[in-house]
């Protein structure tokens, strides 16, 4: 009978402790994936660069454009086209003119244009 009352009595213990504990579980998975989303733990942001060469048709130093005719980006199985730029910074226009060949970096942006990261004229 003292068998039957312990076993009981460690049944009703379980039913009350093992919600509470399972709850602090939860919490705690809830906060650890707060703290990454906050801090940005765990993610990694893989932007691809990829490489231009062409001739600058304009420049719009307000806007932080270039329209560039550039030859084929193989990476992308683009042809060689005419194409205008957002530029990172406008300061990467700085000394640049209609005409130059350059040499460009530029990657996707997030909403799905893309944007010179680096642009200099092209070693002769």
């Amino acid at each position: 009978m003292k068998h039957f009352y312990l076993t009981l009595i460690l049944l009703c213990f379980s039913a009350i402790t093992l919600p509470a504990q399972a709850a602090m579980g939860d919490m705690q998975g809830k906060a650890t994936m707060g703290n990454a989303k906050n801090t940005g733990a765990g993610q990694t942001a893989k932007t691809q660069i990829f490489l231009g060469h062409g001739k600058i048709n304009s420049l719009n130093l307000e806007a932080r454009t270039a329209n560039v005719a550039m030859g084929p980006v193989k990476a992308l199985g683009w042809p060689s086209m005419s194409m205008n730029f957002v530029v990172q910074d406008k300061t990467l226009l700085n000394g640049l003119k209609t005409g130059e060949i350059v040499s460009f970096d530029f990657a996707k942006n997030t909403t799905g244009g893309y944007v010179i990261t680096r642009i200099t004229p092209a070693a002769p």
